[in-house]
């Protein structure tokens, strides 16, 4: 198999308007991949935003704006087939067919899983009604199995938090083929993705739009000055002995919140500039309202062109709706005939109003 046909699958979950952790984390990399001409499939996990949600969530509209956002990074719908996970039904009826071979013990062992159960009261999944989880969530590794099986992927990239579901995609692949005696699945093989982890502008680990600490692609320039000079920097730098001339040995040695300053300054400054302000903090000097400004000019240097590209007549909702429609078909009948063969391989034939 040449490079060229290798199929590499990479989803994200519908939020809404997309931040600089999702930039730097993945799409950086999906458009890196694109322009190295392989078959990239990205699909908005629409289904997985069930799993979390309390109430009605308008997902359609949080999916044409990603999408426009997307457009407007540089993903090309002509080059990447980009669609919508519940425009192809059949990865849910693809996912209860791999339900039937799957455990509850074997998904009981998932971190996402498990790190919900740890955070119940008194750390117990007993309540009045029994266990307040949803199946969704317990049964979140079996809908990502079909999602990365339904297309055949040969490659998943995916960060450290997500490596452990592609590792129990391929192990319920594995058992499905070997208790049916098919090869109806083709087994995919997890890539960590050396993605960049932003932190929040609050000093957090992560960047997230549901912590409020994020920093948005399509952030006017008010907005964005008001959110970096909100980040809390009411330290003064302190001289710091003995650093070496890395700066990248400075950001852990300061307050995480300026940390997260730094590591954007990193990304989008000269390095030049990101020197010279590394020297600053090395030196103890006060500099945090100069850093500030200069990295909200730097910030919206960079948005500029996503939110013109975004605004564009061309990227609109109806252009949205009509390449999603597209991808759809393209996706569909490879879906169609994965989920078929596993009809046929558990004994129950092929369905006849699709025949």
């Amino acid at each position: 198999m040449s490079k060229q046909d290798e199929v590499i699958l990479s989803g994200i979950r519908p939020t809404g308007r997309l931040h600089y952790g999702n930039y730097f984390g993945a799409i950086q990399k999906f458009i890196v991949l694109q322009e190295q001409g392989l078959r990239c499939y990205y699909f908005i996990a629409d289904y997985h935003a069930l799993t979390t949600a309390s109430e009605r969530v308008d997902y359609f509209r949080y999916t044409l704006d990603m999408l426009r956002t997307y457009v407007a990074c540089g993903l090309d719908p002509s080059k990447s087939i980009i669609y919508r996970q519940s425009d192809v039904p059949c990865t849910a009826e693809l996912a209860l067919l791999l339900g039937m071979v799957t455990h509850v013990g074997f998904l009981e062992r998932g971190t996402t899983y498990k790190d919900t159960v740890a955070k119940l009261p008194g750390g117990t999944t007993r309540g009045p009604e029994g266990n307040p989880i949803p199946y969704g969530l317990l049964g979140y590794p079996v809908l990502m199995a079909a999602d990365i099986l339904i297309v055949r992927a040969d490659t998943v990239p995916v960060g450290d938090d997500q490596r452990q579901h592609v590792e129990m995609a391929i192990d319920i692949a594995e058992k499905f083929n070997r208790r049916f005696d098919t090869v109806a699945l083709k087994i995919p093989k997890p890539v960590v993705r050396n993605a960049v982890r932003l932190p929040g502008l609050d000093g957090a680990a992560k960047m997230g739009k549901s912590d409020n600490n994020d920093l948005g692609l399509l952030d006017d320039e008010k907005i964005v000055l008001k959110k970096i000079k909100a980040v809390q920097t009411t330290t003064d730098p302190t001289p710091i002995e003995g650093a070496s001339d890395d700066p990248d040995d400075v950001i852990p040695q300061m307050p995480p919140s300026v940390g997260a300053l730094y590591r954007l300054l990193s990304l989008l400054a000269p390095e030049e500039v990101y020197l010279d302000f590394t020297r600053k903090y090395r030196r103890g000097e006060k500099f945090y309202g100069v850093l500030k400004t200069t990295l909200a000019d730097y910030v919206n240097a960079f948005n500029a062109p996503i939110i013109e590209a975004f605004n564009a007549p061309g990227n609109n909702d109806e252009s949205i709706k009509e390449f999603l429609t597209e991808n759809a078909k393209k996706v569909t009948p490879v879906a169609l005939e994965t989920v078929e063969a596993c009809r046929e391989a558990i004994g129950i034939g092929r369905s006849l109003h699709r025949a």
